[in-house]
């Protein structure tokens, strides 16, 4: 045993620490090994990045590579119960830190709206590797690894749970870095990851707590004080987390408006949610639940939430993770490692892939995906980073299975996490890839579907417009996925470069006036509380047009979004006069139109509109507008009327369809114009008829051939207009000046006209609009026409371009 310096001659040091005499040892040995992972696992990761590995698997190779350094061996001698007292501790406070910052990043509208598929595929897994466990525990029977167990029934248990559980806490950082969570199934990988790992933490403490692991009585619910315990810590964890919100709320009321709370309040929070967690392992039990509740319940909006978020991402991300998956190969002793040890591990990472894979296999017909997909998923289900060797004591203190087993689940739980990482990259490709090539666009999508958003804002007076705009597309809030809103803004030249910009703006709050990204926080904040959308804001300095265009096309394809809605570069005066004010704002639209994945939306908006409502607050707060607004097609009263307007083409289907997504709120009256050349209105108006006669397959086989518009008309008046949803208007015009009339005289009608790009409407309609096509290249001559109307009377106007999807992909 290594020598210990004494602190102070009247004190043993050696009974202060859990490992005798090595207190001091330990501690040097622990800071070494630290530095040494996070410099090797970054190095490991420059490599390892270009194929897709997530940073665990380096950072558990740096862990693997430094315990065979032989630093454990050369400062302090540990046994494996050493270990578990030299890293047990880290290891279960790593894991309470960062689920509580999981439960505080999970997207809860989405895990809501994708409930049934979660627990399906949780509980599919679950009871396949519970099948498989209980079959070949049988013949592991005093067989496990040369030492018999206690009982049949202690060894099929715990092989349950061995073979059962999965680390959320990997599976949620690897999904999380790969950016696999904003798809579907990414989501659903990550929840029935928790999900199980959930059931496998209640499993473990009902194991532990029963007469069966214990025996001290015959009477479970009467002999065992760790039943009274379980309760009690149950009793805790419910009042903890049905208090959090009221708690945090009232934080945040002491400290409105600002972008940050105060210290005290962040270190109370802190210690609030430490001490929470940390009652519960004092009490026996796995504080991971508690700290997940506790993050799921905090609230999103309000400064608390970023404060938190800021505070503990940097360290989590950089030294607390990290070392905590390095911690999974540095538990190898070299000295040990036999065939005996070796070929039981990979029996075990076997045993357990087989039955996530059978289960996995088994539900992918329910949830709708192939079974190639599923297999994946089934590999990453089947991490088990530290989960199983967190109880390693309390297993072979029960005679369930020997040391040489305890250093087999540790090969097992190294192999079955490393192999995630190719399966992982295997699944981020085909989520990019599947993106890449498939048609963007409000038109494919089916009413039911999710249709997901990224907002872009230069600024808190510019941000209600597009916020409006995203509420009234959400008809059930508490099910919508959190909708990325990336904040553009310029830091002033005078400012000092050597100074952070954080630090910078709490200086400008003292001079009299909160900075960009504060005021932009207020308006976000009240939008969230008011709708119940979650906006998860994201600031970006701007660096120019072709920067900031290069970033939200990022961004939009980061978050496999199918709209992307920009504020036009045309902006309303007080005068209500429309006018470019900067150059830069034109080209990032031009530039954001040519480069977007997806369907592109510039909303010209116009917050000084005298008559009806303006989207400049949510519909729950909406001030009155002095007059009763009626839909169009029934006598319900509205808030908002709108307008689409359609010539043809995929531009006007598409603003066709984003208005009818509108049409589905209950706030909403909708009309559609339809533009008719008077010469081919008899040809128009024909086809419709026979489309109007045709039904079923016949009207689909028919016009496969035909027209894409009148079919498209066609199901819009059967989904909408004959259900009273919204009006359908034909105007038959002969010149273009009837078609600038009727643009015109949309003022004052309607709130927010929808209207197509252009470029690939009819041309009979086109003729004579060239004026406006040329003053208005990027939003086209219908949106030229209602932009530029400077009638104090005229409603915002939204310019739509479908996503077209490339012959031949190309790399971005």
């Amino acid at each position: 045993m290594a020598r210990s310096l004494p602190i102070c001659p009247q004190i043993d040091t050696a009974v202060l620490t859990r490992v005798p005499g090595v207190s001091l040892d330990m501690l040097f040995l622990v800071v070494i090994q630290a530095l040494a992972v996070i410099f090797l696992a970054r190095f490991l990761h420059l490599f390892l990045r270009r194929y897709n590995q997530p940073s665990a698997v380096s950072q558990i190779l740096a862990g693997v590579a430094v315990g065979g350094m032989g630093l454990r061996n050369a400062i302090v001698h540990v046994d494996v119960d050493d270990v578990e007292d030299m890293y047990g501790g880290y290891i279960s406070a790593a894991r309470v830190v960062y689920m509580f910052l999981v439960g505080l990043n999970l997207d809860l509208g989405a895990l809501r709206n994708a409930t049934r598929r979660c627990v399906a595929l949780a509980y599919a897994t679950v009871a396949a590797s519970l099948l498989v466990a209980a079959i070949v525990s049988s013949g592991m029977y005093g067989s496990m690894m040369h030492s018999p167990v206690k009982t049949p029934e202690l060894l099929a248990a715990t092989l349950m749970l061995a073979l059962t559980n999965t680390s959320s806490i990997t599976v949620a950082r690897v999904a999380g870095e790969l950016n696999l969570t904003v798809s579907e199934n990414g989501r659903l990988v990550v929840a029935a990851a928790i999900i199980t790992n959930l059931i496998c933490v209640v499993g473990d403490g009902l194991l532990s707590s029963t007469t069966l692991a214990r025996e001290k009585s015959e009477d479970m619910y009467r002999g065992s004080p760790q039943i009274k315990k379980g309760f009690l810590a149950l009793a805790v964890a419910g009042v903890a987390v049905w208090r959090v919100r009221p708690m945090v709320t009232r934080i945040n009321k002491r400290n409105a408006g600002q972008h940050h709370v105060r210290g005290r309040d962040l270190v109370t929070i802190l210690l609030t949610i430490w001490f929470i967690s940390s009652f519960q392992q004092l009490l026996g039990f796995d504080g991971m639940p508690t700290s997940l509740a506790l993050g799921m319940a905090f609230p999103r909006e309000g400064p608390a939430a970023r404060t938190v978020a800021d505070a503990l991402v940097p360290p989590i991300n950089g030294i607390v993770l990290p070392f905590y998956f390095a911690t999974i190969g540095m538990r190898l002793d070299y000295n040990s490692m036999s065939g005996a040890i070796i070929v039981p591990g990979m029996l075990l990472t076997l045993l357990g892939l087989v039955g996530k894979a059978v289960g996995a296999a088994a539900a992918s017909s329910y949830l709708n995906i192939p079974v190639s997909e599923a297999l994946r998923y089934s590999v990453l289900l089947n991490v088990k980073g530290h989960v199983d060797t967190m109880n390693m004591k309390f297993a072979k203190s029960e005679g369930v299975w020997a040391e040489q087993a305890l250093y087999a689940m540790i090969i097992g739980n190294l192999i079955s996490t490393v192999i995630a990482g190719p399966a992982a990259a295997a699944v981020l490709r085909r989520e990019k890839e599947e993106y890449r090539t498939r048609h963007q666009a409000v038109e494919s999508l089916g009413p039911e579907q999710e249709l997901r958003m990224l907002a872009c804002a230069h600024g808190a007076h510019a941000a209600p417009g597009i916020l409006s705009l995203v509420e009234l597309l959400v008809s059930a809030p508490h099910e919508q996925p959190a909708v990325p809103l990336f904040h553009f803004f310029e830091v002033p030249r005078d400012r000092s470069a050597r100074t952070p910009y954080h630090q910078q703006t709490r200086d400008d709050e003292d001079k009299g006036g909160p900075d960009a990204v504060t005021q932009m926080n207020r308006v976000v904040d009240v939008f969230s509380r008011a709708t119940g959308v979650y906006f998860r804001q994201v600031d970006v300095v701007s660096l120019g047009a072709t920067r900031d265009a290069a970033v939200a096309c990022r961004g939009a394809e980061d978050a496999h979004a199918g709209l992307v809605l920009v504020p036009c570069y045309k902006e309303q005066r007080f005068d209500g006069k429309m006018a470019c004010r900067l150059e830069e704002r034109w080209k990032l639209n031009a530039e954001v139109l040519a480069r977007a994945p997806c369907t592109v939306g510039l909303l010209v908006d116009r917050p000084y509109r005298h008559s009806g409502t303006s989207f400049q607050t949510p519909i729950s707060v909406a001030p009155e507008s002095g007059r009763t607004l009626v839909h169009p097609c029934s006598d319900r009263t509205v808030t908002h009327v709108i307008a689409a307007v359609f010539l043809g083409g995929p531009d006007d289907r598409e603003a066709v369809s984003f208005a009818c997504r509108l049409a589905e709120h209950p706030a909403i009256g909708l009309t559609v114009f339809r533009f008719v050349k008077r010469s081919t209105y008899d040809t128009v108006t024909s086809s419709a008829s026979r489309a109007y006669a045709a039904g079923g397959d016949e009207l689909d086989v028919e016009f496969q051939e035909g027209d894409v518009d009148e079919r498209f008309l066609w199901r819009f008046y059967e989904n909408y207009a004959s259900r009273e949803l919204a009006m359908y208007v034909e105007k038959v015009v002969e010149s273009p000046a009837d078609v600038v009339e009727t643009l015109e005289g949309m003022a004052g009608m309607f709130s927010l006209v929808v209207a197509g790009r252009g470029g690939r409407q009819p041309v009979e309609l086109m003729a004579g609009l060239e004026r406006w096509a040329e003053a208005g290249s990027e939003i086209g001559p219908v949106a030229e026409i209602l932009a530029s109307n400077e009638s104090l009377e005229m409603g915002s106007v939204l310019v739509m371009q479908q996503h077209t999807v490339a012959l031949t992909p190309t790399s971005r």
